[in-house]
């Protein structure tokens, strides 16, 4: 816990420096987050999760299920689990951000850590004011030999400020993406991802680093079998138009086994590209 705690000094440190440079719309979400993993750190991960989370956010156990049903019972989750985050990124109108980063669990707070994984979250301002997370997904990895180092936070496409253009619904889009996404994966596996990806995507797979060189991309991609796309559960958008995610459940292949994905959109130059994509396999059901 030692490594995660100096960790988070430098991460508190670099925020500051990369805000003086952003638009200070992230500054909220970065104080959110930390705010979080710190609950987290002195009161344990159920209640942490219970006061971030809302109610109906969706987390994957694979399966898909909303954090009330699974945090809610006592006595929740055992262990110590801490994380950071090494890159974050906020839509143009400041309603929808997300935040990605490494974290590891540990049997109790003072103990190392025995499992380790990166995160994804996407974050959405309430009508308070407040940011919570309205989803939650992560794999599991082997330990890295050194602290992640961050990449420089995303912020919103040229054209900032401005309204989004007249035209079809941003989430209507994204259900549109979706399809046509799905129809191809039934054909294709995972390889009709490959021409969705914006500049920079990232992947997450369990066992591995989050992806973003072509080549390993392209590797992880080609292995995943042509299956049912699955239609999202969820598809929302930010109101500037330039950022979105949707998740839900595909599959099953022809092993019988299915997937639960979640998924960030950003506009890019005037059309829809995935900048992360996190797949969590489903083991076939026992009959």
């Amino acid at each position: 816990m030692a490594r995660f705690a100096k960790a988070l000094l430098w991460v508190l440190a670099l925020g500051a420096q990369a805000l003086s440079a952003q638009a200070p719309s992230i500054e909220p979400v970065l104080r959110a987050e930390l705010a979080f993993a710190a609950q987290a750190d002195r009161q344990g991960i159920r209640r942490a999760f219970l006061t971030w989370l809302v109610e109906d956010a969706k987390v994957f156990k694979p399966g898909m299920v909303t954090a009330r049903a699974h945090y809610g019972p006592e006595p929740g989750d055992p262990g110590h689990l801490a994380w950071y985050p090494e890159a974050m990124g906020i839509a143009g109108s400041g309603d929808l951000a997300w935040s990605l980063g490494p974290w590891t669990w540990a049997p109790g707070r003072d103990m190392a850590g025995l499992v380790h994984g990166h995160y994804l979250s996407l974050w959405r301002r309430q009508p308070t004011g407040a940011w919570r997370v309205v989803a939650d997904i992560g794999v599991p990895h082997a330990a890295p030999l050194k602290a992640s180092e961050p990449f420089a936070p995303w912020d919103a496409p040229p054209g900032r400020g401005k309204p989004p253009a007249a035209g079809p619904d941003p989430a209507q889009q994204l259900r549109q993406r979706e399809a046509a996404l799905a129809a191809a994966w039934s054909l294709k596996g995972g390889l009709a991802l490959l021409p969705e990806l914006a500049r920079g995507a990232r992947i997450l797979r369990p066992r591995a680093q989050p992806l973003q060189a072509d080549q390993a991309i392209r590797e992880a991609l080609r292995a995943e079998a042509p299956a049912p796309g699955g239609e999202p559960a969820v598809v929302q958008a930010a109101a500037s138009g330039d950022l979105g995610w949707t998740c839900g459940e595909a599959g099953p292949d022809a092993t019988g086994a299915g997937a639960s994905f979640l998924r960030i959109w950003i506009l890019e130059g005037g059309a829809w590209k995935v900048l992360f994509d996190v797949r969590l396999p489903i083991p076939k059901s026992q009959p």
